[in-house]
């Protein structure tokens, strides 16, 4: 149902929303079922969903996301009340995602709990209590009390050999910088468990939609008050939507909404996705995720 390429010519729409994406959508159902207002959804991709959009992988069946793993992770009630009100078509199931990273030749947690370190260094910590005083051992705080950048923000909350092991070659991958040409706040977020919980994520609240993302979003967008367009650039047909859209709300990137008027692009970095298929080998590696942030490998 979302296959239009043409934006109907002779309708106005209350609100013009670019981006078929989380915000977008949410937007246009909001104004929709709440406002009984009218949506015009693009965007410049072909299908719905954004980032999150998510397909079978024709050989071998299984439900790919085409950018990457997106999992849902909140503590909030209502927002976990509101993408559960399609729970009968489209219904989310429990998912706690756990992460372990190829370190001096073992796989340990990440994020680091006490069985990270308890691994690396050959400790014997058991408790909060031990793993807390043995933080506060290893931390070197920042020169009066303000960290200049990030890596003098990590090694303030995980100590050096912890942040050279962990953190400091993985930063350079994920930037293309050094930490120490970072800001503070890139690794002020950097968490540290004292327990020995193993998950990525410490939400109530950690789903997959059953059904991938992509059917998710078709429900999200199935009213008869929004109207979807599809492989559309929203610059090449802004001047005929003049007049009629009440209001516009642009959820793509902001640089490019700002390039007409000479303002440079920001800085992103991606992640170069590479898919191999193995048929008949049993599990490829322990857990879905397994980082590798030492030097060797790229």
């Amino acid at each position: 149902p979302f296959q239009k390429k043409t934006i109907p010519s002779d309708k106005k729409y209350d609100v013009c929303i670019v981006g078929a994406g989380l915000s977008g959508a949410v937007i246009a159902e909001r104004y929709a079922s709440i406002l009984d207002k009218t949506s015009l959804v693009m965007d410049l991709r072909t299908h719905i969903g954004g980032n999150c959009y998510d397909f079978r992988e024709p050989h071998s069946g299984i439900m790919m996301n085409l950018y990457g793993a997106h999992l849902f992770h909140t503590s909030l009630d209502r927002v976990y009340k509101y993408i559960t009100k399609w729970q009968d078509s489209t219904p989310w199931k429990r998912y706690d995602h756990t992460v372990v990273g190829w370190l001096k030749n073992k796989l340990l947690p990440i994020p680091v709990n006490i069985n990270t370190v308890n691994g690396l260094f050959d400790s014997h910590i058991q408790t909060s209590a031990e793993m807390d005083e043995w933080l506060k051992s290893v931390q070197i705080p920042c020169e009066g009390g303000e960290c200049k950048n990030a890596e003098e923000m990590a090694v303030s909350r995980v100590g050096k050999d912890l942040f050279d092991t962990v953190f400091k070659t993985y930063t350079k991958k994920q930037w293309d910088k050094e930490p120490k040409e970072l800001d503070a706040l890139v690794t002020a977020r950097i968490p540290v468990r004292n327990d020995f919980d193993p998950r990525y994520f410490a939400d109530k609240y950690q789903l997959l939609p059953s059904k991938g993302y992509t059917a998710w979003f078709a429900q999200v967008l199935k009213h008869r008050n929004i109207d979807v367009v599809l492989g559309i650039d929203y610059f090449d047909v802004v001047k005929s939507l003049e007049g009629r859209c009440g209001k516009t709300i642009f959820t793509g990137p902001i640089d490019g909404y700002f390039a007409n008027s000479g303002l440079g692009k920001l800085e992103y970095r991606s992640i170069n996705f590479e898919a191999d298929i193995i048929q008949n080998k049993g599990f490829f590696q322990t857990h879905s995720v397994v980082n590798y942030p030492g030097p060797e490998v790229d």
